[in-house]
């Protein structure tokens, strides 16, 4: 007799799987798209970022600070500095201070006046440094180009600076009180070091350009600074008369400050 029929075994039903986004088309590329835009610029040549927070530096317009919202998506000025500098680089200090350098050889420092007491003074970015380099700078990036040495107090900021010309530099941020006391050495050293053919270390660090000159104000100028450890042993002892402190001391301290870049 015939055997009996038998049921066919049910397969397993595959799993449902997600369809794969279709492929872009070839020699397609992705496109960006305007969200916002903010005018009143000659020319945008530099740009850096911190947060919401975005420094512009102009060809001629100096620097101005701009934010971004991220509800609604617009980018507002915030302030500006009205001098006709021509920049070429700008960067961050921290969130109320920002560095430019420009065109005539010149660093300079802004900051917000968050603090005044009428909104045309806060839209207006405060000039509180200028210092002239005698290089065109034309890039600034965080970093240090030593280890960080755990024995010395780490600086408040550290920048490092290039130039057209391949020279690297480095803008440190220091204490008031370590300003004070090195503003002094400076000036010691200043009338003991004679600068080259008899010029004058106060107008060559001047900040000047076409339209304007004034003192190097809130630097210190750190090539001289060191070149006290260069110095003869009866000039260390003219450069510390008068300054409250030893030329082993002094020393120390200067060494110290080498070690921070």
């Amino acid at each position: 007799p015939a055997p009996p029929p038998t049921s066919p075994r049910p397969f397993p039903r595959p799993a449902p799987a997600a369809t794969p986004p279709p492929s872009p088309l070839a020699g397609a590329s992705p496109k960006l798209r305007l969200r916002h835009e903010h005018c009143g610029h000659i020319l945008v040549l530099y740009l850096a970022s911190r947060g919401d927070f975005v420094l512009v530096g102009d060809l001629m317009k100096s620097v101005s600070l701009l934010q971004w919202s991220a509800i609604s998506g617009s980018i507002t000025e915030i302030a500006r500095d009205y001098n006709a500098n021509w920049m070429t680089a700008v960067s961050f200090l921290d969130d109320d201070t920002f560095l430019g350098s420009e065109n005539a050889l010149n660093l300079f420092v802004t900051r917000k006046q968050t603090d005044a007491s009428t909104e045309e003074e806060r839209q207006r970015l405060e000039i509180v440094g200028e210092f002239h380099v005698g290089e065109f700078i034309n890039r600034f990036r965080s970093g240090s180009l030593t280890i960080a040495d755990s024995s010395i107090a780490p600086p408040l900021s550290n920048l490092l600076y290039g130039t057209v010309n391949g020279v690297l530099g480095v803008v440190v941020a220091i204490p008031q009180e370590q300003f004070t006391f090195l503003k002094k050495v400076q000036e010691s050293l200043a009338r003991v070091v004679q600068g080259v053919g008899g010029l004058s270390h106060a107008e060559w660090r001047s900040f000047s350009n076409e339209r304007r000159t004034a003192d190097a104000t809130n630097f210190i100028d750190g090539d001289l600074i060191e070149s006290f450890l260069d110095l003869p042993v009866d000039k260390m002892a003219e450069v510390v008369s008068g300054l409250d402190v030893s030329v082993e001391e002094l020393s120390r301290r200067v060494e110290e400050l080498v070690r921070l870049h």
